[in-house]
């Protein structure tokens, strides 16, 4: 961690310390040996581990601020809490989640991964290779890395590896990118983008800040920016190129090709011809880096993926159940044909929890083709993730909306319906950003009474 003083004598709070991004940055401060506190609405095992690790974690919607502290927030703050408003009535230092990142990152090699769809899993990737390669990398994940069993830690080596969130605009705060990965740029989060154009404009503004980038040609909008560094994909254009995609029942097998030099046959145990995609990325950048294609395949055929991308949560009876985080419309209709893709001829039962009012709103006439790989697909009502409803927008709304789908507005009963339906051989899973990742375990636990 970047030495400073003033961070050493003042005690962090964490305003939300348990979600998933901010969790990231507090594990770092504590590995750092940095004071920590903060608040969190729920008493979960993130925030239990934190605690653990020694933070002080108040539950609820108090303030705990002093005018000792310097405030770390995130967009996910809303400007009225009443913690955030006393912080400024006492002149706290304050901390956008992505200023304090950028702070961390300082005397440390930087490499960013941005992108509507797929940051998460490339990020996690590309932290378990450098750490494979004993290189001791810091990084901070968007989700939990199964490798480690963590999303973010305060490494000795010189590379920071970091999410890079462009739902608030907040990356390209990240002004001097040592590298930088862009998986793709698809209309999402325009509750804050407002229009396409500002979401290309602040994706290219975030490449321009890159020393080494690498880019996904296969995206029809990044193709069509000139965008400087390495391309990667299926595209035979591509410096970095992806050929011969393989999905075996043990992960997939794929190749890359790269000036004239092959790279064959490499294994990556996950599901998906998306999931080689974006891994091209990596290996492209880790080849550039100087790490050796003897440590990247062990790397990538031992790495075990995150929490909730595609996580296989158990089997009951012969049936499987899967949970993922996929709330975009593309996002779902990618991870389900990748599901059905892998279990031919079995039969796929979905349940999809909308997440937010803005998203199902904006994207309510592609969401009607993203369940076409389901046989079965049950919708909840909507996540609002602290959004205010929108009059018209429910989950009955996007149902009615999707073919054959079946809407049901308590966990109750899509239990129910689910676990009568379900049959020997048939593959579940819980898709959706928000609540909905807690029915995976209730429906294992219902199949085993049934």
């Amino acid at each position: 961690m970047a030495s400073n003083n003033e961070l050493k004598n003042s005690p962090l709070h964490f305003l939300g310390i348990g979600g998933i991004g901010m969790s990231a940055l507090a594990r770092i401060a504590l590995d750092g040996g940095l004071k920590v506190s903060g608040i969190d609405r729920s008493d979960t095992d993130i925030v239990k581990e934190l605690r653990d690790k020694g933070a002080t974690i108040h539950i609820g919607d108090g303030v705990h601020v002093d005018p000792s502290m310097t405030v770390v927030y995130s967009s996910a703050v809303s400007k009225d809490h009443p913690a955030l408003q006393a912080a400024k009535a006492m002149n706290c230092r304050l901390f956008h989640r992505s200023q304090f990142l950028k702070h961390l990152m300082e005397g440390k090699r930087s490499l960013l991964v941005s992108g509507t769809h797929g940051k998460t899993s490339t990020t996690a990737l590309l932290t378990w290779v450098l750490m494979s390669a004993g290189l001791e990398p810091s990084y901070a994940v968007g989700g939990i890395l199964k490798n480690t069993g963590i999303n973010g830690s305060h490494g000795n080596g010189s590379y920071f590896v970091a999410e890079a969130d462009e739902s608030d605009g907040s990356f390209t705060e990240y002004t001097e990118g040592y590298g930088g990965i862009i998986t793709n740029i698809e209309e999402d989060h325009m509750n804050y983008w407002k229009n396409k154009e500002t979401l290309v404009k602040g994706f290219t503004t975030f490449a321009s800040q890159m020393k080494n980038l690498y880019w996904c040609i296969d995206d029809p909008v990044l193709s069509s920016l000139k965008l400087q560094g390495q391309s990667y994909g299926v595209s035979e254009k591509a410096d970095w190129q992806l050929y011969d995609v393989c999905q075996e029942n043990t992960g997939l097998i794929f190749s890359v090709s790269h000036s004239g030099h092959h790279f064959k046959s490499i294994k990556l145990p996950m599901i998906g011809s998306h999931q080689a995609l974006n891994a091209t990325s990596v290996w492209g950048m880790c080849i550039d880096l100087g790490l050796t294609e003897k440590s990247l395949r062990e790397a990538f055929s031992s790495f075990t993926g995150v929490s909730r991308r595609l996580e296989r949560k158990g089997e009951v009876k012969g049936i499987l159940v899967y949970d993922d985080y996929a709330h975009h419309p593309t996002e779902v209709s990618v991870t389900l044909a990748a599901l059905k893709k892998r279990y031919t001829g079995k039969r796929l039962i979905g349940i999809f929890q909308p997440h937010r009012y803005t998203r199902t709103q904006d994207c309510l006439k592609e969401f009607a083709t993203s369940f076409e790989a389901t046989d079965v697909i049950y919708i909840t009502e909507i996540y609002s993730a602290g959004e205010d409803p929108i009059s018209g927008i429910t989950g009955k709304t996007l149902s009615d909306v999707v073919p054959g789908s079946i809407f049901m507005s308590s966990d109750e009963d899509i239990l129910e319906g689910v676990v009568k339906v379900a049959k020997e051989g048939d593959i579940i899973i819980t898709i959706g950003a928000g609540s909905i990742t807690k029915l995976g375990p209730k429906i294992l636990h219902a199949l085993t009474l049934k």
